[in-house]
């Protein structure tokens, strides 16, 4: 007689609980990075509205119809002139019609110094600009900003905005030359593309 002793099976109950336990692990531990898009921190959502009126002098405006023509202060500009344009407008040293209103801020750090009151970029898009345009734009204003803030550490504190302290880079940039860009809701600015 043959032996008919069989192996025993491998009880897989316990497995879809492993694996669950797997997939939760993964999920709490993996983090997402990107290398692109916008670094920047939208304000907080309030509920209250902005009862302040911000004086036509004080507003860059910035507007990108539907064939990504550029139209900055009511002049067709190119995407490569706005950097200066926006640097030109919000530099705390220009003064003139043509500038924001200055007033005098006590700041820790710097002391007495003049800045913009309420100076602002207002950039609206139509709904067919092209991302590469916007992304570029965006870019430049940015890139404005960021060296109008090395300029003023340098002359400051005789270094680099990035090589400023924490403190240091929060008095620039918080008083002399924070970012403010309202953007629009996208709508149809000088017709459909073609």
């Amino acid at each position: 007689m043959a032996n008919l002793k069989k192996t025993p099976g491998i009880n897989g109950s316990s497995m879809a609980d492993i694996s669950f336990i797997l997939l939760i692990f993964f999920l709490m531990v993996t983090t997402m990075g990107t290398d692109f898009g916008l670094i920047r921190q939208l304000p907080p959502m309030t509920d209250q509205k902005n009862e302040d009126e911000i004086n036509k002098r004080n507003v860059f405006v910035v507007s990108v119809n539907a064939n990504d023509n550029l139209l900055v202060k009511d002049q067709y500009t190119q995407v490569t002139e706005l950097r200066e344009m926006a640097k030109d407008f919000f530099n705390v040293n220009n003064t003139g019609d043509g500038y924001p209103e200055k007033i005098q801020k006590e700041v820790p750090l710097l002391g007495t110094v003049t800045v913009n009151k309420t100076a602002v970029v207002s950039l609206q898009n139509d709904r067919a600009t092209s991302y590469k345009i916007y992304i570029q734009v965006q870019n430049e204003l940015a890139g404005a900003i960021h060296e109008l803030r090395n300029e003023y550490s340098l002359q400051k504190f005789g270094k680099e905005f990035d090589e400023c302290t924490q403190e240091e880079q929060d008095a620039i940039s918080k008083n002399v030359y924070p970012m403010a860009i309202s953007e629009a809701e996208p709508k149809d600015v000088g017709g459909k593309k073609k």
